[in-house]
């Protein structure tokens, strides 16, 4: 029996050493952001004419480059939160979770949701998982839902995340961005909404669902969510109610939606202007960004409900607020030292044009071990893998795609991002590798094959 009550089907040794091993031995993000700094601290003064003294300068000289950056991915998540966290979307995904009538049905309809929400927008995606993973349990319980592949199901979405809300492909197409020198602007267009990258993620949202199907418990051995524990999930619905005698006027405001509103809808008809003139391929981090400002405010409906959901939101940014400096320190080392063109250099030698997009993947996917963040590994990773692909003629775009892809491949064996969606579920994080391994393979297999064969057949 596990710590909540229910009974769960042994995994393999191997799959459970290694789970163990990870939450035993895999640190906060932050002491890997300081490990980072030491390490290419050194990194710079071997192999760079800068000496101890002048990579400190360095360091300080990055330490401050990126918070533009920084809060642009601070209200990428803030806002994704508050949209999901609406009245609205919350009613709207209890009405999806009633519509299945099998188990069956359940999985697949569920896993076709959440793979295209964080296709849409990864912090939705997360969000709506959670949200809408606890009411199909629900909905459908008595039915043989088995309730750890449900939750396996939640993240392992997340490798299908490769659309409009990825920092990396969104920071090359804002105006300003720490490599615009370098690479100039590139639109999404020739990203994100590439051909090759649009089939590759329409396969992984057909084929995740259908993997973690085939993956299903045989009837009469699923288990299902622990009724203690589903109740606890029905009591998260009740809220308190606030008689409105009881309010002074500042609280009456507060929870009045005019201002709201009028705010609202001034920022909507902007959106709307945007992309029917613009359309979606010019989208950039701060349109995205304002974008999932104005619908939290028009979605939470009063000033009220739109901080409250907002003071929620901000215990998921913490590590983006403090770490991205150290993140733009390590940048600073990397590219003022003249310790990127070293480490460009070594990726050119040991690659072709055609090889050097799938190499970035692979070498993306590692580094999300140890890094497990697209926006701050891209900060660390841009100045050296973007000159190598100029050098090598590799296409820019190509090699930005498969940065993120590399990046999402590893989550599903690093519980990093998986964190809230276990707490969420109270479900172990080796409960899931089963199934993030087995997906791990799959999208190993097909991402090299789209990077590899794509580019020769069209």
């Amino acid at each position: 029996m596990s710590n909540d009550g229910m009974e769960r089907r042994p995994t393999s040794n191997f799959m459970t050493r290694f789970a163990n091993w990870s939450l035993r031995w895999v640190p906060d993000a932050m002491v890997f952001v300081l490990a980072l700094s030491v390490i290419v601290y050194f990194m710079a003064m071997f192999l760079t004419p800068h000496g101890p003294i002048q990579i400190i300068d360095d360091w300080v000289q990055g330490f401050w480059a990126l918070l533009t950056f920084s809060m642009q991915m601070t209200i990428l998540m803030v806002s994704a939160f508050v949209v999901a966290d609406s009245v609205w979307v919350k009613r709207g995904l209890k009405r999806l979770a009633s519509i299945p009538k099998t188990s069956g049905q359940a999985l697949l309809f569920f896993g076709f949701i959440v793979a295209i929400l964080w296709y849409l927008h990864w912090g939705v995606g997360m969000m709506a998982s959670i949200m809408l993973g606890k009411e199909l349990v629900l909905a459908q319980k008595g039915k043989g839902i088995h309730y750890v592949q449900i939750v396996a199901m939640a993240y392992v979405g997340i490798v299908a995340a490769n659309g409009p809300s990825m920092a990396a492909q969104l920071m090359v197409a804002t105006p300003g961005h720490f490599m615009e020198k370098t690479i100039g602007i590139i639109p999404l267009s020739q990203t994100t909404f590439d051909v090759h990258l649009l089939i590759l993620q329409l396969l992984l949202i057909v084929t995740l669902p259908l993997l973690i199907f085939m993956l299903r418990p045989k009837a009469g051995e699923a288990v299902e969510i622990d009724p203690a524990l589903a109740e606890s999930f029905a009591q998260q619905h009740e809220e308190p109610g606030i008689e409105p005698k009881s309010l002074v006027p500042a609280q009456r405001w507060e929870r009045s939606p005019v201002f709201m509103w009028i705010i609202g809808l001034a920022g909507l008809v902007w959106v709307i202007k945007f992309f029917f003139t613009k359309g979606i391929a010019n989208l950039d981090l701060n349109t995205l960004n304002f974008t999932f400002i104005i619908l939290g405010m028009l979605l939470q409906g009063t000033p009220h409900n739109f901080i409250e959901s907002v003071k929620r939101a901000t215990g998921t940014v913490y590590g983006v607020i403090i770490q991205f400096p150290f993140y733009a320190g390590i940048f600073g080392m990397i590219s003022y030292s003249g310790l990127a063109k070293v480490i460009a250099e070594f990726f050119v030698s040991i690659s072709t044009a055609y090889s050097y997009p799938w190499i970035v993947f692979v070498y993306s996917g590692f580094l999300n071990f140890f890094v497990p963040s697209g926006g701050s590994k891209f900060v660390i990773e841009a100045p050296y893998i973007l000159p190598a692909a100029q050098k090598l003629g590799a296409n820019l775009s190509s090699v930005i795609n498969a940065y993120t892809a590399g990046d999402l491949w590893t989550n599903v064996l690093q519980p990093f991002w998986a964190l809230p969606i276990l707490g969420a579920f109270k479900v172990k994080f080796r409960e899931i590798l089963p199934y993030g391994l087995i997906v791990f393979v799959w999208v190993g297999i097909l991402t090299s094959a789209a990077f590899l064969l794509f580019p020769l057949w069209f």
